[in-house]
């Protein structure tokens, strides 16, 4: 007989649970009381006798050490029970093992495990557990499951799923199929948020794979727009932080995200499933501290907005150049053609009567020569001193040392990054491929070649605090940042993007160039888009087409492009548009124009019609809900109830770049959108 077998008995078995969570909340509240207290009396008594003896103070402290970490353990106990109580599961199998005498377990599936003491059983498993992967691989019928133990065989002969929200259950959906479709498109439909939520309750099979690899070194996940995979990748963490607690924690992590205000957006995740954040940084930020912070530089953001608004073909050809293989090529090239001529051993005079003729000096470089070149110098000298004490009794004096040191330095021609740098295109015979701006500033692209550079004449400054490494918007990063990012952390590392999604298209880089750069990488495909509506996403594929995107069959309203007279008229329009929003029941509307200043402009002129637009800068650092102005490049990642793209005429819309911010900027509606434009229309979207 099944246990629960109606949705009355399932209402009254969730309120029982919840009855069950209240009463442990009670418990753990008075077992935090009790610690507090205790601490208090130890706190007054110390105060009140200052002639404690040694031995008692030392004792006294490790007590209070230790009711301090078992508050801290039972507080953190109270928060995670505290979560679970607003939707305590989400999903249930029943599974009977495949050996005699077993009966059959009803597996409750929810974001935590809930133990319940009293009656010594699981009542909820979290649904990183391996029991409960089967609820997102396996239909009705045989299935097996990892166990610590060993691969456990058996059958599931019910699948539920449930919507629960502030304790109460809203329906049931019984379903053979992994997540019922019904509940699928319920969540699809529903309205965009301020934060990234969690998704466990709508894990597909395809996502579940990727979340659950423990075996690849370097996971590459190529996911077409809106397939969810910043969100997988998040949900990934959690199950690592899971599967492998006690040797990795959420510091060991290391997200390297696009921008602040993306990382503001998906903070919520981690913390939703139960897990701390996780640190994160920028490409730039990274090569940078390599180059100690010593230069000024061009930042990511910078380089995209002069290819949006001062496209120069120079320019392009110099990040195309320099994101190719045969770049990377060149450049072993060059530090083995340094290796052998950039050191040019002299005679040293070292006293009156000692002088250590060259030949020996130069023997000592290529001695060393499994150092690093800039790290042979203080090796060399301390040797030759040596070799020096031991045939002559020389005695060595601080100013001796330093005056060798100097010496040998002086003989090699590679102490200055950026003269290396230039000898480097000389010596390719392209001079015109590198060009410091004004105040001495690096290009973008010149960024990583130069710590590459760094590195090898320097040594790795392996990031060995590091045991996970998360690669967002990888599309946007070229091989040789790869090169520096494996040197630099040769850990695992999951990787993800959207090769359609570029805002680099002449440095960009494919899932294989990727798996190239580091030489091994196992690539997983996301392929179902999630994120818009049927007709969104067919406008989308028209622009720029991806054969490999598979849309999720949910409907709504077809795609608008207004055309406007002038300027002035498209302004009243996108206003109107605006207007209708702010009676609708969406919750967000995205303005997304293709360069930051036309957005700032934009955003400028709705404020004076209202005080709930909100400009989205490169400067910002948070994501707020509502009426949203910024860039496609700022967009990426982010998603909106509704999207209006203005100004998508043939002036503005005409080149490679402008096509990716276009498809950026369409992709991002989940709902509606609506395209307008004065003049002539975007040759991208005649025809659409």
């Amino acid at each position: 007989m099944t246990f629960n077998q109606t949705e009355k008995q399932e209402k009254e078995y969730l309120q029982r649970v919840i009855g069950i969570i209240h009463d442990t909340i009670n418990h753990t509240d008075s077992s935090v009381k009790e610690h507090v207290e205790t601490l208090q009396e130890y706190k007054d008594y110390i105060w009140s006798n200052k002639d404690i003896d040694p031995h008692e103070i030392r004792s006294m402290r490790e007590s209070i050490l230790n009711h301090y970490a078992l508050g801290e353990s039972v507080i953190h106990k109270r928060s995670r029970l505290g979560r679970i109580l607003d939707i305590p599961y989400f999903g249930r199998i029943d599974f009977r093992e495949k050996k005699d005498g077993s009966r059959t377990m009803p597996v409750y599936i929810g974001i935590h495990t809930f133990y319940d003491a009293q009656n010594k059983m699981n009542l909820i498993y979290d649904w990183r557990a391996p029991i409960a992967g089967m609820f997102y691989d396996h239909e009705l019928g045989e299935a097996s499951y990892s166990s610590p133990a060993g691969e456990v065989n058996g059958e599931i002969s019910l699948k539920r799923q449930y919507r629960i929200r502030g304790g109460k259950m809203e329906y049931m959906i019984e379903s053979s199929l992994t997540v019922h479709d019904d509940i699928l498109q319920k969540e699809l439909s529903s309205n965009s948020d301020d934060k990234m939520k969690n998704i466990v309750t709508t894990i597909q099979r395809e996502q579940n794979r990727i979340i659950r690899n423990e075996d690849a070194h370097a996971l590459i996940i190529q996911g077409v727009a809106g397939s969810g995979k910043t969100s997988i990748a998040l949900h990934r963490i959690a199950y690592l932080l899971y599967t492998l607690k006690g040797t990795i924690s959420s510091k060991e992590i290391l997200i390297i995200s696009p921008n602040k205000v993306f990382a503001d957006y998906i903070s919520n995740v981690l913390p939703e499933l139960g897990e701390e954040s996780v640190p994160e940084i920028s490409m730039e930020q990274i090569l940078s501290k390599v180059l100690d912070d010593k230069y000024k530089y061009q930042n990511f953001f910078g380089q995209v907005t002069e290819l949006l608004e001062k496209p120069n073909h120079d320019f392009i050809e110099r990040i195309r150049y320099k994101s190719s293989f045969e770049f990377i090529s060149r450049l072993d090239k060059f530090i083995l053609y340094m290796e052998n001529h950039y050191f040019k051993a002299a005679d040293v005079k070292l006293t009156k009567h000692i002088t250590i003729p060259s030949e020996f000096i130069d023997e000592q470089f290529r001695r060393f020569n499994r150092y690093p070149m800039r790290q042979r110098f203080e090796t060399m000298t301390e040797y030759i001193l040596d070799m020096l004490t031991v045939k002559y009794y020389f005695t060595v004096t601080t100013a001796v040392r330093n005056l060798l040191k100097k010496e040998i330095k002086n003989m090699f021609a590679g102490n200055n990054d950026i003269q290396i740098y230039k000898d480097f295109f000389e010596w390719m015979g392209k001079p015109q491929l590198f060009k410091l701006r004004k105040n001495r500033t690096l290009e973008y692209a010149d960024l990583a070649p130069l710590a590459y550079l760094r590195m090898a004449l320097d040594g790795n400054s392996v990031q060995s605090g590091v045991k996970h490494l998360l690669i967002d918007e990888m599309q946007d990063y070229s091989p040789i940042q790869y090169k520096v990012i494996q040197k630099l952390y040769p850990c695992r590392k999951t990787i993800l993007g959207d090769a359609s999604q570029s805002v680099n298209p002449y440095g960009s880089s494919t899932a294989d160039m990727i798996r190239k750069s580091f030489g091994t990488g196992e690539i997983m495909k996301l392929c179902k888009s999630y994120r818009s509506t049927i007709e969104i996403t067919g406008f989308a594929q028209k622009i720029q087409a991806n054969n490999e995107l598979e849309p999720v069959a949910r409907h709504g309203e077809q795609p608008q492009v207004l055309s406007f007279g002038n300027v002035e008229d498209e302004f009243s329009g996108i206003a109107d548009l605006v207007s209708i929003f702010r009676k609708s029941n969406y919750q967000s509307l995205g303005i997304v124009c293709k360069t930051e200043a036309q957005a700032q402009d934009l955003a400028a002129k709705l404020q004076m019609h209202g005080q709930d637009v909100y400009f989205l800068s490169s400067q910002s650092s948070a994501f707020v809900k509502g009426i949203i102005v910024t860039s496609s490049h700022m967009a990426k990642g982010l998603e909106f109830d509704e999207v209006i793209v203005p100004q998508v005429d043939a002036e503005n819309y005409n080149s490679i770049i402008d096509k990716s911010m276009l498809y950026v900027a369409v992709t991002r509606a989940m709902h509606r959108l609506t395209l307008t434009y004065g003049g002539g229309r975007s040759e991208f979207i005649i025809g659409v």
